[in-house]
């Protein structure tokens, strides 16, 4: 284990964990939703449209109210969503397990050094003595992509493939213990797509902590020797999965 997922490890594994610090107050911020946003917009623009034609004669001033309650109304059901969502979000944060996840698929640009959030998709587990099994997580991982690679692995591999080929698709799947080579004793494996903070990895790129390591050994780094790993707070039942915040070294 590198030093900087042991420092993520020490500080994030213990629960009921604290929501102190910056990090995770932003967080811990939910979601305003589609709906909501959707309804404030078509009430802006349904209140311009109608401020004029009401200003030209067209209609009568009463109707501008309509825009008006679509935008106040659009307004509350994002506030109720956010509420909602950022409730269930501290939940998660505070009580979800923290998992190590092995990346079988991520955007390219997070192979290097950047800014740039990314997608990828993560093998990981939550028996607590598998989550940070890094060598059997890497097996599950190559051993499940092989199955999946069987065009007759059957209907229950059809979402684990579909989350692997759409560089679109964001969701959870439990993977069946029937595609699992070394099934764990307690806990379920995932597959999981998330979104990648580079601020949020040693080093700022996936695998920097491994090329690290390879630079202290004097080996070469031009071809990673093992899949880059990245510290997840998740509570996957409920599709939850997020990328834990970067420690610094004390």
């Amino acid at each position: 284990m590198s030093t900087g997922l042991r420092h993520v490890r020490d500080r994030y594994e213990a629960t009921p964990r604290g929501l102190d610090g910056d990090d995770m107050d932003r967080l811990k911020r939910g979601d305003r939703g589609c709906l909501g946003d959707l309804l404030a917009g078509a009430g802006a623009i349904t209140l311009v449209i109608l401020l004029v034609l009401s200003g030209m004669g067209r209609v009568g001033f009463a109707w501008v109210y309509v825009g008006v309650a679509l935008f106040v109304g659009g307004f509350a059901v994002g506030a109720v969503s956010q509420a909602r969502s950022g409730r269930e979000r501290q939940a998660a944060l505070e009580s979800g397990p923290l998992v190590f996840g092995v990346v079988l698929r991520s955007a390219p640009w997070l192979r290097r050094p950047g800014k740039r959030p990314g997608r990828a998709v993560v093998l990981l587990c939550t028996d607590p003595q598998r989550r940070f099994d890094r060598e059997w997580l890497e097996r599950t991982a190559a051993s499940l992509e092989a199955r999946l690679a069987n065009p007759e692995s059957g209907a229950d591999s059809v979402p684990l493939r579909a989350l692997l080929a759409d560089e679109d698709l964001f969701a959870s799947h439990a993977v069946p213990k029937a595609l699992l080579a070394e099934p764990p004793s307690a806990g379920e494996v995932y597959l999981s797509a998330m979104i990648v903070h580079p601020e949020r990895l040693e080093g700022g790129y996936l695998g920097a902590e491994d090329d690290r390591e390879a630079d202290a050994r004097d080996e070469a780094l031009d071809a990673p020797t093992r899949p880059p790993v990245i510290a997840a707070i998740v509570a996957p039942e409920r599709g939850f999965i997020e990328q834990a915040p970067h420690v610094a070294a004390p």
